[in-house]
């Protein structure tokens, strides 16, 4: 790898690694380790309100780690490649609690 790869490289991890560094962020991402979620469910498993959860969505999708589609009025949000729930420990482990809010 030349020295110009390697500098990217390692800018492109340390831009990851600021997105996984903000507990919200982790939060959001360990609603929707599992399963696809609107953002109203994301906001309620990650106890933050939509407008705080739409602005890190927005961030983790423009980082290429969630993907959105709309169906309706609707935004789903999914993990874009599960490959960052087994490379990252810290997502691995999604606690229980944030499996299911109380509807």
């Amino acid at each position: 790898m030349d020295h110009s790869s390697a500098i990217a490289l390692a800018e492109k991890q340390a831009s990851l690694c600021r997105v996984f560094g903000n507990a919200r962020r982790l939060l959001i991402l360990w609603a929707i380790s599992k399963e696809e979620l609107p953002v109203h469910e994301i906001a309620a498993r990650a106890g933050s309100s939509l407008q705080n959860v739409s602005q890190h969505l927005n961030l983790l999708k423009k980082s290429g780690i969630v993907t959105a589609r709309r169906e309706g009025q609707t935004i789903y949000y999914q993990i874009a490649d599960h490959i960052y729930l087994k490379n990252c420990p810290a997502l691995s482990r999604a606690p229980d609690v944030l499996e299911k809010t109380n509807e």
